[in-house]
């Protein structure tokens, strides 16, 4: 693969503007977040004001120690001079935020999800790149600095937990592992962020993951793997999350599974979605369809409906690409 080259109005937004604020999508992931923090990095090196914004929840246990670098609320700024900078989405709806007031703003998109809109007056798009922050990377070596350990982690921590720690990776990849060696000449520790990834984990997401691994069926002949988990089973542990990267490893090693979705019960109203997939299924695709986004072999959504509704919207789904 070959890396979309940037831009140049991404360079002319960054040297039209003084202030910056960052922001990505509602329940965000690793990528979402480093590569909010790693841009932040770049910008202040500009010489640029930067407010981080994140509507959360930081409920995953390998972002918790990242809330505090947030803010958690939208306090409805001054737009003039002001460039919103939208990142790992390409959509302010999936923000959590009021859109009135984000579309106030003069808007940047830096993401590598070929789903979304078509907005902002800035755009650099990459559905080739495994992760954002790859993307952020390539900001730093456009503009020739180096960023410093922290910042270095940051990205190669965003890369790791969205290629599931290269497993997603596939042949012809050489331009990211270039961009990966980078940030590890610069600071950053695999064995740390794995880790990070992997380490730290209640006995009772264990538990968690038993109750789903026992709810886990086959659907569309044998080739799809379905499991839920209820607000009643994290109230009951006392847990926030479970370990959903290795929950999917487990799922996906089994034999002949082809995608797997799991389906996380926020309300009897309100379920997020996760996908996964092993072979030639494009998730993106489904999730994109439910109103989400993401990758052929990863990809998510929020869906308003009770579970049973969800499930039947899957197997439709599935279905078409079986």
């Amino acid at each position: 693969m070959t890396f979309t080259p940037i831009p140049s109005s991404i360079q002319e937004g960054f040297s039209s503007y003084t202030d910056f604020i960052l922001i990505g999508h509602e329940h965000p992931d690793a990528d979402c977040l480093c590569s909010q923090l790693g841009l932040a990095a770049l910008l202040r090196n500009l010489s640029k004001n930067v407010r981080l914004i994140s509507k959360g929840p930081f409920t995953r246990p390998e972002i918790k120690e990242m809330e505090p670098l947030f803010e958690s609320t939208w306090s409805y700024p001054n737009p003039h001079g002001t460039l919103l900078v939208l990142l790992d989405c390409s959509d302010i709806s999936r923000t959590g935020f009021p859109e009135d007031e984000l579309e106030a703003f003069d808007l940047m998109v830096i993401d590598h999800h070929a789903s979304g809109s078509a907005e902002g007056k800035f755009r650099y798009i990459d559905a080739g790149s495994p992760s954002t922050t790859l993307l952020i990377q390539g900001l730093w070596d456009q503009y020739r600095m180096k960023p410093d350990a922290q910042t270095s982690h940051w990205l190669f921590f965003g890369f790791a937990t969205d290629t599931g720690f290269f497993r997603h990776m596939e042949a012809g990849a050489g331009p990211v592992f270039n961009r990966v060696a980078e940030m590890a000449e610069n600071g950053a520790s695999p064995n740390a962020v794995y880790r990070q990834i992997n380490g730290g984990r209640e006995l009772n997401t264990r538990r968690l993951m038993g109750r789903i691994l026992e709810r886990a069926r086959f659907y569309c002949h044998d080739k799809i793997i379905i499991s839920w988990e209820k607000k009643e089973d994290r109230d009951e542990l006392g847990i926030e999350d479970r370990d959903s990267d290795k929950l999917y490893q487990l799922l996906q090693s089994v034999a002949g599974c082809e995608a797997v979705a799991l389906i996380r019960e926020e309300s009897p109203t309100l379920s997020i979605i996760g996908l996964r997939s092993n072979n030639s299924i494009d998730v993106g695709r489904i999730a994109s369809r439910l109103g989400g986004g993401g990758h052929v072999k990863a990809a998510g959504c929020a869906v308003e409906a009770d579970r049973e509704t969800i499930l039947q919207k899957l197997l439709d789904l599935f279905s078409e690409q079986i």
